[in-house]
């Protein structure tokens, strides 16, 4: 009698281990599943950014990819298209004299108001194969009015 309970345990026990074992496998396979969806997920989301310099170092590797670019405007080279939808402007390094200056097009967007002289620029989106950054959006550093501001030196004294 005690081997005909004994023999009916065993597949039971056999059951519950192979079940576990499924329960590990499609975890397993689940994680792979999640891990895979946000690495392809950060790919298409991921924006190198590169100085002027910098880009142009890359040569013709950095042509058709998604890139920020920064650099500051380049004085008189902010022309507004026939069209009135679109700007196109040349922005530089601000400490390097080396790089020459990349020439920017961006259409039928908002134009930052502060965009200038000299003003930093960031500008994302692609070069082409004729070394023309195609922006699909500028952003404009506004300059702090307080950056050159001297520190006002103050004695705070505890009140009774």
């Amino acid at each position: 009698m005690a081997s005909v309970v004994q023999s009916s345990v065993e597949p039971t026990r056999a059951l519950v281990g192979g079940n576990r074992l499924k329960f590990i496998v499609a975890g397993g396979v689940i994680a792979l599943a999640v891990a895979y969806l946000v690495t392809m997920g950060l790919q298409g989301t991921t924006v190198y950014f590169l100085t002027v310099s910098e880009l142009q170092a890359r040569g013709t590797a950095a042509q058709n990819q998604i890139f920020r670019v920064s650099g500051n405007l380049v004085p008189g080279s902010l022309a507004h298209d026939a069209s009135g939808l679109g700007i196109h402007f040349s922005i530089a390094d601000a400490s390097s004299d080396a790089a020459s200056p990349l020439t920017v097009v961006y259409r039928g967007g908002q134009v930052p108001d502060i965009i200038g002289d000299n003003i930093e620029i960031v500008a994302e989106g692609k070069l082409d194969a004729t070394g023309t950054f195609t922006a699909s959006n500028v952003l404009a550093k506004c300059p702090s009015r307080l950056a050159d501001a001297q520190p006002t030196e103050r004695d705070y004294q505890a009140s009774d």
